[in-house]
């Protein structure tokens, strides 16, 4: 393979990278306009009710996710190109999908388990797979990460998380 023949191939994979990441960004916006008016329907389309600021950040992550997704098609910029396929060739993919897999599984043991004790368990197994070795230090500042989040959520904001398996105590 020449050299022009790898930097075509290192090109194409920055202008599909750039592509996915344009469609995860409209994906995504999709979700939370979707949430968002779940929660409107709930509470009501005004700017003092809850659902208002996040139809506004959905539509504008709809919006900016279409324009990128447009220009990374119609008119593609080589140099944001080049940029990702260096982003490609220096990503740890498997670190990447691992920690994608691990917020899967945060997800779904939020509710039964309860915020703080998914969110130590997640963070730990965050700080493993990120290459940490210092698990006394790991499990200090995560318990303590959990239970302050929690409680200045629930405490100072009046924003419930789930209690799950500690609701007795906490």
């Amino acid at each position: 393979m020449t050299h022009s023949n790898n930097d075509s191939v290192r090109l194409s994979h920055g202008k599909l990278g750039t592509r996915i990441a344009a469609v995860v960004i409209v994906l995504g916006a999709a979700v939370v306009l979707f949430t968002a008016f779940q929660i409107a329907s709930k509470g009501g389309f005004g700017p003092q009710q809850p659902g208002f600021f996040p139809i506004i950040v959905g539509v504008g992550l709809v919006g900016f996710g279409l324009a990128f997704l447009i220009r990374t098609t119609a008119k593609p910029d080589y140099a944001l190109r080049s940029q990702a396929a260096e982003g490609h060739a220096d990503t740890h993919w498997r670190t990447l999908w691992t920690v994608i897999v691990g917020l899967v599984i945060y997800a779904v043991i939020l509710e039964p388990l309860g915020y703080i004790l998914a969110t130590t368990i997640f963070f730990l197994a965050i700080a493993k797979i990120a290459g940490s070795r210092q698990w006394i230090r790991d499990i200090i500042v995560a318990v303590l990460f959990s239970v302050i989040i929690y409680f200045g959520f629930t405490e100072l904001l009046g924003v419930r998380l789930p209690a799950g398996l500690l609701e007795m105590v906490v």
